[in-house]
């Protein structure tokens, strides 16, 4: 017999426990494919660099209409009844005589709440988890010339900062002249300076609020004008491992000023110079000068929770998929209706990024005020 649950609940666990598994569907399509939504959702808020800001804008979604706030008042009372805003600290308890499993079977049979959720985890979908997994813009020929000189200062401020030898696989950079005695290489390449936050954000403003929401404070005047480009958001690493990391099979985590090396999938097998490493092994930044930022923890370690999010939702091989099919679209490999969706679907993608950019290391701008919190109320009376 299964335990009746009238628990208090803090607004993230009542959002959790109204997307765990049950008989109605809930999902989207998107390329070809339908997209559950339950685990990507769930994974979000429990995965997600601030939870508590992303269960504020999937309930400010839940409860933009006098309709959805009257169903939810029907279903939910605040823990605390000198409360008037819903928030973490207050949480809620089902309006008895319901259960939490009654409350979940209320809220799935609204199309209005149903819909807010699909609608919330799809724009996560396609602006964070996809965007940040999808390859970097490529520069038009107008602005090439500046990029070209933009990624070659930022590579240069890395050499600066960590010398000619790759911190992660211990890889020399060729053609750069040998390091000191006695430094440690295994292998060389000419080593790439990688955006812990893809250069793409500096011109796709859907992936710039996505970020700000998953972060729980403003991105950007860290990912726009020349701040995209600062060494902070970079790491200097051969070809092979910038690939594994714009993936998200590894992630870098930041506590208290140390580093470590993640493994997000240690069972599969990684390239030869992660192998070398092993899992949560310190990184020391800064060996040749202290004076150029070391990477940012903040965009260390949302880069690695959205990596946690991906693994854990199971996004991660779907994902790769959709990118390989837009990749054979580009390439024109593909013909018929399967052709017509993944150009949809692409295009789509490509127009939610859409924005006016500029790749001149001129300022960004000025930086949003932090998210403001919900102000829908649910009383007790």
């Amino acid at each position: 017999m299964t335990e009746l649950d009238y628990s208090e609940k803090t607004l993230t666990d009542t959002l959790i426990t109204i997307l765990e598994p049950c008989e109605v569907p809930l999902a989207f399509d998107y390329h070809n494919r339908t997209v559950d939504v339950r685990p990507i959702a769930a994974a979000l808020l429990r995965w997600g660099y601030d939870r508590d800001s992303l269960a504020d804008d999937l309930w400010k979604r839940a409860t933009d209409s006098l309709k959805k706030i009257e169903i939810l008042r029907k279903l939910l009372r605040p823990c605390d009844v000198r409360m008037v805003l819903p928030s973490p600290e207050s949480g809620f308890v089902p309006r008895r005589p319901r259960t939490w499993q009654e409350v979940r079977s209320k809220f799935l049979q609204s199309d209005d709440l149903k819909a807010s959720v699909i609608s919330w985890t799809r724009d996560f979908y396609l602006d964070l988890l996809l965007t940040m997994m999808a390859p970097s813009h490529t520069p038009t020929p107008s602005d090439r010339s500046t990029a070209t000189r933009n990624q070659t200062t930022f590579r240069r401020k890395l050499f600066d900062r960590d010398g000619v030898v790759s911190l992660i696989g211990k890889v020399r950079d060729i053609p750069s002249p040998r390091p000191p005695p006695g430094t440690t290489y295994f292998s060389s390449a000419a080593l790439q300076g990688a955006h812990i936050i893809p250069f793409s954000a500096s011109s796709h403003a859907e992936l710039r609020k996505a970020l700000s929401i998953f972060a729980g404070q403003s991105v950007e005047t860290l990912s726009t004008g020349s701040q995209i480009n600062d060494p902070s958001n970079g790491l200097l690493l051969d070809p092979t491992t910038h690939s594994s990391f714009g993936s998200f099979q590894f992630g870098i985590e930041c506590r208290d000023k140390i580093y470590r090396l993640r493994k997000l999938y240690p069972d599969i097998d990684l390239p030869e110079v992660l192998a070398r490493h092993d899992d949560e092994e310190q990184l020391l930044f800064g060996c040749k000068s202290h004076v150029v930022p070391g990477p940012s923890s903040l965009l260390c370690n949302v880069h690695l929770a959205i990596g946690y999010v991906l693994r854990e939702s199971n996004a991660f091989q779907t994902i790769l998929a959709i990118l390989q099919d837009e990749e054979e679209f580009n390439s024109g490999n593909t013909g018929g209706d399967y052709w017509l969706v993944t150009g949809a679907s692409y295009l789509e993608r490509k127009l939610r990024g859409l924005v006016a950019s500029n790749y001149s290391d001129t300022a960004g701008p000025d930086e949003e005020e932090r998210l403001g919190k919900d102000n829908h109320v649910i009383t007790a009376g």
